[in-house]
């Protein structure tokens, strides 16, 4: 009888987030068609954020981004905790990496936009109709994907991933920007900005 081995596979924080990036951009290259894909990129771009924000705060120490609830069980830090301490120069100096930076307000306005307007509400999804106006998608992704870049270059995460891996993310994170700012939707945006600017 043929003997089955048993077969895996590994991630760990790094690459669970980095595979959400891969996914993110996967979906990204398809919005401009296929535009309820964004959807996905929501979700995707959400969850490695999230990913990267947990990889830069706990240094090296896992156990720093796990609390502890009134019964004792485990439980990962939030998302707004998470990037709450990717702003704490404190907190931040844990990792041996680290070079001192800080989110724009626009990016931070993103971040909101990403978490709660947009990924809560598919994760959580209630029943009704729900429209969304695709021009702030593209601009509110950018800034994201940007915050994403400060966090692994400014952390233990870029000596951590190394070589290849580390090419794969700046690479993944220049070609999504480079998309977003070649669309049709970005370049709307700015020019209705652009007006609404000259119009002040």
């Amino acid at each position: 009888m043929k003997t089955i081995s048993a077969q895996w596979i590994r991630y760990d924080e790094i690459t669970n987030a980095l595979d959400y990036l891969e996914k993110c951009f996967t979906f990204l290259k398809t919005v401009e068609f296929e535009p309820q894909n964004w959807k996905w990129v929501v979700i995707t771009l959400h969850s490695a954020l999230y990913g990267f924000a947990i990889a830069s705060c706990k240094g090296m120490n896992s156990e720093s981004v796990i609390a502890r609830t009134k019964r004792g069980h485990e439980k990962l830090i939030d998302f707004d905790e998470a990037l709450k301490r990717c702003q704490d120069p404190a907190w931040m100096r844990v990792n041996i990496n680290y070079e001192e930076f800080e989110f724009s307000p626009n990016q931070l306005k993103s971040i909101r936009k990403l978490h709660k307007a947009l990924r809560n509400n598919f994760e959580h999804f209630t029943p009704k109709s729900w429209s969304i106006e695709l021009h702030y998608l593209p601009d509110m992704a950018y800034d994201c994907f940007e915050v994403i870049r400060l966090l692994v270059i400014y952390s233990d995460v870029s000596w951590r991933l190394r070589g290849v891996k580390l090419k794969r993310v700046k690479s993944i994170i220049y070609q999504s920007k480079r998309i977003i700012a070649n669309s049709i939707l970005y370049k709307e945006t700015l020019f209705l900005l652009s007006k609404e600017n000259s119009s002040k």
